[in-house]
């Protein structure tokens, strides 16, 4: 139990790592929110295609799936306005770049239990299982990290503040890994929900906010960032995919 959590929490950790990464700069260019933004969108996207909408139609189907997919992406989208509200207007740069950071924050929050979830069966089937998809998350994260931390810094938010977010935010993988531990095994059809709640989220922030940010920022970046997003997640997938 204590070498699952331990390499849950290290996976968890790549967050703040890769926020650090952009924070030891001096200065984030555009050209450097562009790839990261679309380097996470990449991962975000190939982690849904390859990995949770797979899994979760072959515990529950469509139906299940689909209805938690929906509810994932309009839970983002509320919370998305109650956001943008309490922020006041978006107008100015440096706003919208502090909104854009802190929402993909909470998305990344959000879709990190079920990976946590997930290093956890995979301990239960067999150590090295566990031990593989957490390198694959903690592979992952960083550039889940970096695009939370390029948005906020360039928007003038305090780097303490970005760090510390981003170590809460890496917390809850090991959360979500307790819970699998916990709770022994979930049934199918609630397993397939977590991911499908997880699934509509990303694919919401992809859609709505890190692509259409990124490729603003600069095009020819945005594609390369998306190449290599969707480069890396294939890898990682052929790689643990044994």
């Amino acid at each position: 139990m204590e070498s699952v959590v331990l390499s849950s929490l290290v996976a968890g950790l790549s967050t703040p790592a890769g926020a650090w990464i952009i924070l030891s700069r001096r200065r984030v260019s555009p050209a450097t929110l562009s790839f990261t933004l679309a380097l996470a969108s990449g991962v975000m996207v190939t982690v849904v295609a390859t990995e949770l909408v797979p899994t979760g139609l072959g515990l529950a189907g469509w139906p299940t799936f689909g209805a938690g997919a929906v509810a994932g992406a309009l839970m983002l989208a509320l919370l998305r306005g109650a956001v943008a509200e309490w922020q006041g207007s978006r107008a100015a740069d440096p706003s919208r770049l502090r909104f854009v950071g802190w929402f993909i924050a909470i998305a990344i929050a959000l879709h990190d239990i079920p990976e946590g979830m997930a290093i956890g069966a995979g301990d239960a089937v067999g150590r090295s299982l566990g031990l593989v998809i957490a390198l694959a998350i903690a592979l992952h994260n960083i550039p889940e990290g970096m695009s939370i931390a390029a948005p906020l810094a360039m928007a003038g938010e305090r780097r303490r503040r970005i760090l510390g977010a981003t170590v809460v935010i890496g917390l809850v993988t090991p959360l979500g890994t307790l819970l699998s531990l916990a709770m022994g095994q979930l049934g199918p059809e609630w397993s397939a929900i977590v991911l499908a709640l997880a699934s509509g989220a990303m694919v919401y922030v992809v859609a709505q906010d890190t692509l259409p940010e990124s490729l603003a920022a600069g095009r020819a970046t945005a594609v390369a960032g998306m190449a290599a997003g969707v480069a890396l997640m294939l890898g990682l997938a052929a790689v643990h995919g044994f």
